[in-house]
């Protein structure tokens, strides 16, 4: 099984209050797609670490940086890829008193990073957004049926977030139609801040790879001497936005 738990979501308590109730703590972990169904020994691992969140995330793949169709739910995927097996995962998360946040994500072949997706031309662009729309929104009406407690609408798209930010916000609200559920986006560490539609969301989500230190084992001091530049700039954007910061992923090299 490939389910390994990679990732853990918090949420930052930001010092000034914010419009969306603030959960005391999330404790999560990412639950990655397998071939196959998963078992009771497979979700024993979250339980054991004490999760009370896991991310479930089913897959779409684009064939390259500047390609507009997006492939899923097809026969070539692992059966946690796809939507059939994104709803077994789900149930028996939920079986266990653990919460989900569904975060479908992409894939562009040979692990191109999703941030530098592209297109050259307007028509290009237009059958991206169709394409991206209908993934989307047939994850968020199994959010909605399977009543996950988060949705989360993309991961690390930068580029296309930056070129066509009417679109996303056109999303969100075609979202809300469907699932009635609590919605993020998640942004990498470095370009979170640019996301023009955070206030829009219910939490700002981060992958928060933040580079620390280059030193094998650098001490507790240094370390908390690198954080706080990117403390201060998380500080920022929340205060900003006035939302709750949740870290849709995180880790440190």
């Amino acid at each position: 099984m490939r389910n390994v738990l990679i990732t853990f979501i918090c949420v930052l308590i930001c010092s000034c209050a914010a419009t969306v109730p603030i959960p005391d703590k999330i404790n999560g972990v990412s639950f990655v797609a397998s071939r196959d169904e998963v078992a009771q020994e497979h979700i024993d691992p979250v339980v054991n670490v004490n999760a009370d969140h896991a991310a479930v995330m089913p897959f779409g793949f684009i064939r390259d940086l500047e390609s507009p169709e997006l492939v899923y739910n097809t026969q070539r995927q692992w059966f946690g890829e796809t939507s059939k097996g994104a709803k077994q995962y789900i149930e028996m998360l939920h079986k266990n008193n653990i919460q989900v946040m569904l975060k479908p994500q992409i894939w562009i072949w040979r692990g191109a990073f999703t941030g530098h997706l592209t297109m050259k031309t307007e028509t290009e662009w237009q059958q991206l957004e169709r394409s991206y729309a209908g993934f989307i929104l047939e994850f968020a009406q199994l959010a909605q049926e399977t009543n996950v407690a988060m949705y989360c609408i993309g991961t690390e798209l930068n580029a296309f977030v930056s070129a066509r930010p009417k679109f996303w916000s056109d999303l969100i609200i075609k979202v809300r139609d469907i699932y009635q559920g609590e919605i993020t986006y998640a942004e990498n560490w470095d370009t979170f801040a640019n996301v023009p539609f955070w206030d829009e969301l219910d939490y700002i989500g981060i992958d928060a790879y933040f580079p620390l230190s280059d030193e094998e084992t650098p001490t507790l001091e240094a370390l908390t001497k690198a954080w706080q530049p990117h403390k201060e700039e998380i500080l920022k954007v929340h205060r900003k936005v006035d939302r709750p910061v949740l870290f849709t992923e995180y880790g440190y090299r």
